[in-house]
């Protein structure tokens, strides 16, 4: 229960009343806020104190775990952008146009241009 209260309204709780709501709070299926609410504390106090190494915070410490190293597996080159291209046919009305996959943009342009006109 409450041991004292401060001058600006703090509640000083005593420690078998904090050990007994943590260890109420702990029991599978008990609402923390609702055991918190129930007994005139604060829950995010409750949820504090829970979380307190005295009172038995069950939280299990950082576990090591084994790690193999392995060879990096070789990778292939990245492709340049005119790699594994294919070449195209463009018909345009009783024109057929092939462009190879190599084939220079601005000639082709130009080619196009001229049949169009």
């Amino acid at each position: 229960m409450v041991e004292r209260t401060m001058r600006n309204g703090k509640r000083i709780y005593t420690s078998a009343f904090k050990a007994w709501l943590v260890d109420h709070a702990r029991v599978p299926g008990v609402s923390v806020s609702g055991l918190a609410v129930r007994h005139g504390v604060n829950a995010n106090l409750l949820r504090h104190w829970m979380r307190l190494e005295h009172w038995g915070c069950s939280a299990a410490a950082p576990v090591l775990l084994p790690v193999t190293v392995t060879q990096p597996e070789p990778y292939a080159a990245p492709m340049t952008a005119r790699e594994g291209l294919a070449p195209i046919e463009i018909a345009l009305g009783e024109a057929v146009v092939r462009v190879p996959a190599d084939a220079n943009l601005q000639h082709l342009r130009l080619v196009l241009q001229a049949l169009r006109a």
